[in-house]
């Protein structure tokens, strides 16, 4: 039997467009919805929701992060899948331009009112997302 512990895990993250990400690592840390969590090597089998965080991807002692927006995640025989609306690496996000988004999705979301429901819920996904934007290139800085 193969003990799964020293095996690496293999990511897979998959949003509507296209295979976002696939590859071997030492461990993943997700913002599940229900807290953040981390997998590594002989995890137990589980599936989760995902909200709108940062995904961060361990491989040879060096982190690498990205923006994601929701999902779900399913960890079995060190196979971690991530299905997300959406994924962005730190590196590529330019933390100038995502706090100006951020800023403008919140002073957005502060103009419409509570009632207007679907709005409401679209602008304050859209905070979400831009918050996560910023923590990840946050990190990928060392801001």
């Amino acid at each position: 039997m193969v003990d799964l512990r020293k095996e690496p895990l293999r990511l897979d993250v998959v949003t509507p467009e296209a295979r976002a990400l696939s590859l071997s690592c030492d461990e993943v840390r997700a913002p599940g919805t229900g807290g953040g969590f981390g997998v590594r090597p002989g995890h137990t089998p589980f599936i989760t929701s995902l909200a709108t965080g940062v995904l961060t991807v361990v491989a040879g002692g060096r982190e690498v992060d990205y923006a994601i927006d929701g999902g779900f995640c399913e960890v079995a025989e060190n196979r971690v899948t991530v299905l997300a609306d959406f994924v962005e690496p730190a590196a590529g996000i330019d933390l100038a331009a995502a706090l100006r988004e951020h800023d403008a999705a919140v002073e957005r979301l502060r103009a419409i009112k509570a009632q207007d429901g679907v709005a409401f819920r679209r602008e304050a996904a859209l905070v979400r997302r831009a918050a996560a934007r910023v923590a990840a290139s946050r990190n990928h800085s060392g801001h």
